[in-house]
């Protein structure tokens, strides 16, 4: 068999083996939560529905910020792709519940690529999209809990945070970044990456920014949901609580062994709610978070697909 052959072939069976593993991780996700948590628990609907509201704004809120970050790298064929870049982003969102880094950022790839944009354009946003997200979301956490006084678990985590956060900060810088993309590229494909494909300052401030819009929306998720389980929560501890959501999510984020940042993620929100809030309330809003993003997710893919749908595209989905 060629090289053309197994390429091909490889095209082919691609999405029907992303699917497949998301439906095992997906399963073995939900499987692992502890629905007895939930028994006695009344729900308050109206924080719940703020909750989701928030959660899908975020989810969509990153495709502007993915789409940004093509835009200004200079990809093309975007504007017409709008619904499907978007049903693209949502779908391979989903690949975070799959084990590791890769199949989230390949999958961008691997789909994006076949509505005829520049894979190396794909993948350096993509690359630089999840170190992006890491180092913004650590400063705004950090800034955050710092600044409201941390409780004690979080002091003995300050040193690998700040060690963490340094080296983000510095990874996304475009002369760092773009030397370690233009290496790695060298490295694999045994040629010179072209400069168009790097990184500008224009392209990682903007991206910044929009970054810190979606950290707070994000963590606003977080603190209704809390309010849904334990309505006495007061809304002078909103920042601490996004604090809180950043945090576990830039840390679940590194931990890239644990699918979506299972365990990581949970254990973060659990230990630093608990400071605010009664322990069993914290466990089960972390219960609660966990399940609920798997829903917003879900939800988040259907909104793109009928998204897609009522713009009359059916083709590369």
């Amino acid at each position: 068999m060629t090289k053309t052959n197994l390429l091909t072939l490889a095209a082919k069976i691609a999405p029907a083996v992303f699917y497949g593993l998301l439906a095992i991780f997906l399963v073995v996700y939900l499987t692992k939560i502890n629905y007895s948590q939930f028994a006695t628990i009344h729900w308050n609907l109206q924080f719940i529905v703020l909750a989701t509201l928030f959660g899908l704004a975020m989810r969509f809120w990153q495709v502007l910020i993915w789409i940004n970050l093509l835009f200004n790298l200079g990809a093309k064929r975007l504007k017409e792709n709008i619904s499907q870049l978007t049903f693209v982003y949502a779908k391979s969102w989903l690949g975070r519940y799959i084990p590791g880094t890769a199949p989230w950022i390949l999958g961008k790839i691997f789909f994006a690529s076949r509505l005829g944009i520049s894979k190396s354009k794909l993948a350096i946003s993509s690359l630089l999209e999840g170190v992006l997200q890491i180092a913004v979301v650590m400063v705004v956490s950090l800034t955050i809990l710092v600044c409201i006084n941390p409780p004690h678990s979080l002091n003995t985590m300050m040193p690998f945070l700040i060690v963490a956060l340094i080296l983000c900060i510095v990874g996304v810088l475009p002369p760092v970044f773009n030397r370690a993309i233009a290496f790695t590229y060298k490295f694999i494909r045994k040629n010179t990456l072209n400069p168009e494909h790097l990184v500008t300052n224009k392209a990682l401030f903007q991206a910044a920014a929009l970054y810190v819009i979606s950290a707070l929306l994000s963590g606003t998720a977080l603190f209704f949901i809390a309010k849904a389980i334990d309505p006495t929560l007061s809304f002078s501890n909103l920042l601490y609580v996004i604090g809180v959501s950043n945090l576990a999510g830039a840390l679940g984020m590194i931990a890239i062994f644990a699918p979506s940042g299972i365990g990581v993620r949970d254990g973060i929100i659990l230990a630093l709610l608990s400071a605010i809030l009664k322990p069993e309330y914290a466990l089960v809003i972390t219960v609660a978070a966990r399940l609920w993003d798997v829903v917003i997710d879900l939800l988040f893919v259907g909104i793109a697909k009928v998204f897609l749908n009522r713009n009359g595209v059916v083709k590369n989905n």
